[in-house]
């Protein structure tokens, strides 16, 4: 009976194990490959002209995830990179409505200037210092 006893023992230390590695998770890297297509795709629409502040933002947020993820801060590192998606697609979207709005009154005949882009954040992450 004495010779089971490290039975127990060892089998908490690798259910131990196990929950240890399962709860470090991987790195967030195809979702910082998608922050990067975004951005990629916002720049080549124009947004660094027609939207600077969101696509600003979603290159600061795209920096921390990589920065948290090199640290190891998985779960953020992630969160950061849906930020920087968000951001860039709504850069994008600005962008390409400036375009357009610019091509039909190029092509009506109407004056190029084109409205201001909104600068919005997108729903889901409220600002620091709200509630």
């Amino acid at each position: 009976m004495k010779s089971g006893r490290w039975i127990i023992p060892v089998l908490l230390m690798a259910v131990s194990c196990c929950l240890l590695l399962t709860a470090c998770g991987k790195p967030p890297e195809a979702k910082i490959m998608a922050a990067e297509d975004a951005i990629k795709r916002a720049m080549e629409a124009g947004a660094e002209d027609s939207s600077p502040k969101l696509f600003d933002k979603a290159r600061g947020f795209l920096q921390e995830a990589k920065m948290l993820s090199e640290q190891g801060n998985y779960s953020e590192a992630s969160k950061k990179a849906e930020f920087a998606i968000m951001r860039a697609d709504q850069a994008f979207k600005n962008a390409t409505r400036l375009a357009d709005v610019e091509q039909s009154r190029t092509e009506e005949g109407y004056a190029t200037e084109a409205p201001e882009a909104v600068e919005e954040e997108p729903v889901g992450e409220a600002e620091e210092g709200t509630k």
